[in-house]
Formats: C-alpha cells, structure tokens, sequence
C-alpha cells in the first residue's frame, strides 16, 4: 500500500478579492516506507502539501490518503486524532517546549495519547537514547546545541510509532556538519524502522539522500527523480 496518495490536489486561499492557488491540481505518489523529498522555490506549494498530508489543512478540491486512510472526508476531531496517532513532525525551528527536559518533551505526545507514567518513561528514554543523547535526557533546550535540539525533536516525532514522518526543512537551522548528521540520522531511521518520510528542503545535498525527489513549482509537481 502506498504511504501517501495525493490526485489533483488543490488548495487556494482568499487574500481580499482575489485568491491564491497553493497548490493547483498536484498528483504524486510515495511507496509505503520510502524516504521522499520536496524541493522547490518558495511559493511552489511544499509546506501547504505538508499541511495537508499532516491534517493540519484541507484541501479545496481533490484526494489525499495516507496509508489508505482518506483525509479530505475527515472531521476536525478525526484529523486531530490522526495527526496524534498517525504523523510525527519535525520542524526547522524544533519547537520544543523550554520549561522541559529533553526526556519530557519527546513525553508530550505520550500524555496526549494517555499512555500510562512509567511506560512513557521508558519509551522516552528508549528514544533519547536512539538519538545518541542519553547522556543529555535530563537537559533543557537551552542547555542543548541545535543539532541536539533537532535529535530531541526527531524522538519527540517518533514516540508514537507514527505511519508517516512529515520533516519541514529539518537541517535549514544547522550547519553545514550537522545538518548532515541530521539527514543521516533520517535516513538510517528510515532504513530500520521501515516508516514513510517525506522531507522538504531547499539543500541538494540532503534531497540527494532520498530514494525519490519531487519538484513542485507554482502548486504542481515539474518533475518526480526515483533513484534506480
């Protein structure tokens, strides 16, 4: 089954009178546990299709599954629930809560999800770990390096076992060494857990390490590269 299935995907946006069309009748397809990459300039629609594959937006007009399981019909409840138990996002600027230690914010969806203290625990902890921080779980963000504030966010994503990982320009706040590590650590996670990503980017370098490449320009998709 396909990870994701978009067909004439379109999404405008009233601005006053007039509107604008984010995405425009785009179509694409990514195999169930391959790594994609979105590339494009800004304006050609990636983060609106991360918006709408994440079940943070609908779509004005046509289809999106994940995994077989329609977005465009749900309600607002069960698009909530599907962004909790289904998608992990990873964003460029973390977004992780400065109050909580790196062990307590990969915990956050766990609470949300009602899982049990001392099973969350351990999963957190299991994450950290995974990441190569184990030795920083108990540190704020404050006390951590980017690009270990990035590792806390990509085991905050994957605390829920999600289908899918959505990563928004995950290296666009590193530099050039860790934002590799990064995209390596992407891509070996993606290997072993066998989970469906799908990464915009506007770095080459990093698209380069996805087994498949979209360029999408002015909300539809110019070209699609599948490594042999």
């Amino acid at each position: 089954m396909a990870a994701i299935e978009a067909e004439n995907l379109t999404r405008v946006y009233r601005v006053g009178d007039g509107e604008v069309r984010a995405l425009d009748g785009l179509s694409l397809s990514v195999p169930g546990g391959e790594l994609a990459a979105v590339m494009g300039p800004s304006g050609s629609g990636k983060s609106t299709l991360l918006a709408l594959l994440g079940g943070l937006d609908t779509a004005t007009a046509g289809r999106v599954s994940v995994h077989g399981e329609a977005l465009e019909t749900k309600s607002a409840d069960e698009l909530a629930i599907y962004r909790r138990d289904s998608v992990g996002f990873i964003f460029q600027d973390f977004f992780l809560l400065g109050h909580l230690t790196a062990e307590e914010n990969v915990e956050v969806p766990l609470k949300l999800a009602g899982m049990e203290r001392t099973e969350r625990l351990a999963r957190a902890r299991e994450l950290i770990e995974q990441v190569g921080l184990c030795h920083r779980g108990g540190h704020l963000p404050n006390q951590l390096s980017g690009g270990e504030r990035q590792r806390v966010a990509i085991a905050r994503a994957l605390s829920n076992r999600p289908k899918l990982v959505l990563a928004d320009e995950p290296t666009g706040n590193l530099d050039e060494k860790t934002g590799h590590e990064i995209a390596d650590m992407l891509v070996q996670l993606n290997a072993e857990q066998n989970i469906a990503m799908l990464l915009v980017t506007h770095n080459p370098v990093v698209a380069d390490r996805a087994q498949r490449q979209f360029r999408l320009g002015s909300g539809k998709l110019i070209e699609e590269t599948v490594k042999p």
